[in-house]
């Protein structure tokens, strides 16, 4: 027999069901992207590139929320496989545009083929209306947060307006915390 349904009632709390359902998104990336021998991380890196064109390190990894010393440690992964390379900047020569090789390319492909349905699976309770939603309720709150982490908007992204509460979160607020695994 099932749980009562007061039991199976989900909770209310914003973050705990945002951490369920991106766990959820991770288990479904992870399945598709393994057989190519990618994480969601990797995955992440070559489409945020192919999305947006070179980036520096630390763009990168502000736009991704990945702690840049983990970014280094994945650039040299990508990199020793030939799928990113490390070019200095014209404009800051301490700096080096990450960009995505050919080989790159071919796997950005391939993997967005292999995750293709991954969002349907995922997004099998709501109908097309609640997807978009869903979708642009999420994107205003990550253009929000990339407001607050002095961060530029993502490319072909409105920034959301500030609401004027920024101050009062204070400097803390602003950063974004290292993403775990």
């Amino acid at each position: 027999m099932g749980k009562p349904a007061a039991s199976r009632r989900q909770t209310g709390r914003v973050g705990q069901l945002l951490f369920v359902a991106q766990q959820a998104a991770q288990a479904l990336a992870v399945e598709r992207l393994e057989p190519l021998g990618l994480s969601p991380r990797a995955w992440g890196v070559l489409s945020t590139l192919a999305e947006s064109g070179p980036l520096t390190q630390i763009e990168l990894a502000t736009r991704m929320a990945i702690d840049r010393t983990a970014m280094v440690y994945l650039l040299d992964d990508l990199e020793q496989r030939a799928l990113v390379e490390r070019v200095r900047s014209l404009q800051d020569r301490r700096a080096f545009l990450i960009h995505l090789t050919q080989a790159g390319r071919d796997a950005q492909r391939r993997a967005a083929a292999a995750l293709d349905g991954a969002a349907d699976t995922l997004l099998t309770p709501l109908n097309q209306a609640e997807r978009r939603q869903l979708i642009d309720l999420l994107a205003r709150i990550a253009d929000h947060w990339e407001q607050l982490s002095d961060t530029p908007p993502r490319p072909g992204r409105q920034p959301t307006r500030a609401t004027g509460n920024e101050a009062a979160a204070g400097p803390r607020a602003r950063r974004r915390p290292p993403t775990p695994g």
